[in-house]
């Protein structure tokens, strides 16, 4: 049900707030901007991770930080997508504090902060899921992003 407009409060009418995907709300700027062509391949390369050299998965981290801090002044906890290495694969993750690129195998924990988005990143409906202390952005193949509001 929509939120009025204008309530009551100690006898006054007054406006009321709406709370949107405001920066106020996200503690930054809006995490909901469409995401870039380097980013979408940077993240379809993780099944290849083990063929990148570490020099290369630096420079995969560095830039996905990079377009972060500079476009919405926010890095995600981690990234966590599914894993096309088959069976006994499912999902893989990109914890960005700790540089680690990991896959795991269906029914194998992922660390708490990422398990809450392990559902979504097995949809096809969407290319990987970033995990913020907050929310969830799932990010679809064409760079299209929903945000899903954490739990308060």
């Amino acid at each position: 049900m929509p939120k009025p407009l204008i309530t009551k409060q100690n006898g006054m009418l007054s406006r009321s707030r709406r709370t949107t995907n405001s920066a106020a709300s996200t503690g930054g700027r809006l995490k909901s901007g469409r995401r870039s062509d380097n980013y979408l391949r940077a993240v379809r390369a993780l099944d290849a991770s083990g063929n990148l050299s570490a020099v290369e998965i630096d420079e995969f981290i560095d830039g996905v930080r990079r377009e972060f801090a500079e476009k919405y002044h926010t890095i995600p906890t981690g990234i966590v997508a599914e894993c096309h290495l088959g069976e006994p694969f499912e999902v893989h993750t990109l914890a960005l504090d700790g540089s680690i690129i990991e896959h795991y195998r269906r029914g194998q924990e992922l660390p708490a902060a990422l398990e809450r988005a392990r559902a979504l990143a097995v949809s096809p409906a969407y290319l990987a899921v970033e995990v913020y202390p907050d929310r969830l952005v799932c990010v679809r193949a064409d760079g299209s992003v929903v945000l899903l509001e954490g739990e308060s």
